[in-house]
């Protein structure tokens, strides 16, 4: 069992209080490696770049040694930010890891063909030892360990039973919701179960946080799954109720809530996500083309009813809508260009935030 350092502890006291307050006007912000910019001693390397047969521990050291470089240039700066390490492969693992596809890899991410060419090889998707399972959880036994108590143990970002169907059937499955609605049912619902089996598998090994878990770099009570649910953002809110939320929330019975993450492109279904039992946190990212989630932060937090929120956004937006974020009990992910300013807006934010 891993022992977290001090500021880890804090940290998990803090989300500890703002999950079981459910005040409004609780404004928690996190400065992360992706939303600010700095220049790492090591180089950057893209995911098409390493071996991870043969170099998979030197893959885990690398982004260990970056994240506490991160945390060292950052020392001084207030941040909700509890480090973390998951593992990242890139997306296509987030299916092959059922199928046992083959994974093509890209320089920020990595993708598989679509596996379930025809329905008749659906009797044949199970959880079972695949390379790519197996290679999960033998980066976990390196991120166990390289830790020394100063980044917690962080769950997959899972891809949610729509997502996980999407990638193994392709995107043939969207007119699949109307020729073949059975076979759809059926192939969800063997994603949810896979998700769960993956997702307790990976908990077993690492153990808790404080008596919770760490996902999205925030500090969870139990151990919830983060759940992306990017395919349900692209269809109609009828075929989300019929195909979608019911899966999701079997995953939400059966560890007692999740993380899910989801684009400003679902907007149209982000009240019924909202409505999920369950449910702990509900992000809605933001896209290119679309209205930003913080210029509509009143109308999604009152679709919450009290749910936290997460929001991304830049600091000059959190000066000119702090009013509308005291509405609710919002984490943002804060963009920012340079350590002063990262400093100046958190100044703002404790200010105006009641935690």
């Amino acid at each position: 069992m891993v022992s977290y350092n001090a500021h880890i502890r804090d940290l998990s006291l803090k989300y500890k209080q703002f999950f079981e307050d459910d005040s409004p006007g609780q404004i928690l912000a996190m400065i992360c490696p992706y939303t600010f910019p700095m220049i790492y001693d090591d180089a950057d390397r893209g995911l098409d770049t390493w071996d991870f047969e043969h170099e998979l521990r030197a893959y885990m050291e690398w982004w260990v040694r970056r994240q506490r470089e991160f945390m060292r240039y950052t020392a001084d700066l207030d941040n909700d930010y509890v480090p973390a390490h998951s593992v990242n492969f890139g997306y296509g693992v987030h299916s092959a890891y059922l199928t046992g596809a083959e994974v093509r890899f890209g320089t920020e991410t990595s993708w598989t063909l679509p596996w379930l060419t025809d329905w008749g090889k659906l009797s044949d998707l199970h959880p079972k030892n695949t390379v790519w399972f197996s290679r999960i959880m033998d980066a976990y036994d390196h991120l166990i360990d390289l830790c020394e108590g100063d980044y917690a143990l962080c769950a997959f970002a899972n891809a949610g039973p729509g997502d996980m169907a999407n990638a193994i059937r392709g995107d043939q499955l969207f007119t699949d919701l109307y020729d073949y609605p059975d076979e759809v049912h059926q192939l969800m619902n063997t994603c949810a179960d896979a998700l769960i089996w993956l997702e307790e598998s990976i908990r077993t090994r690492i153990g808790t946080v404080e008596g919770g878990g760490v996902i999205a770099n925030m500090w969870f009570p139990n151990c919830v799954p983060f759940l992306s649910e990017d395919f349900n953002d692209l269809i109609a809110p009828r075929h989300y109720e019929e195909f979608g939320a019911i899966y999701t929330q079997k995953v939400l019975d059966h560890f007692g809530g999740a993380y899910i993450h989801h684009h400003a492109k679902g907007a149209h279904i982000h009240d019924r996500i909202a409505r999920l039992h369950n449910l702990t946190m509900l992000e809605q990212s933001w896209d290119p083309g679309c209205s930003p989630p913080i210029d509509r932060v009143e109308s999604i937090l009152e679709m919450h009813g009290g749910l936290p929120l997460m929001i991304r956004c830049h600091a000059r937006d959190v000066y000119r809508r702090i009013d509308a974020l005291k509405r609710g009990r919002v984490v943002i992910m804060l963009n920012v260009d340079t350590l002063d300013e990262g400093r100046d807006v958190m100044r703002f934010i404790r200010k105006h935030s009641i935690i």
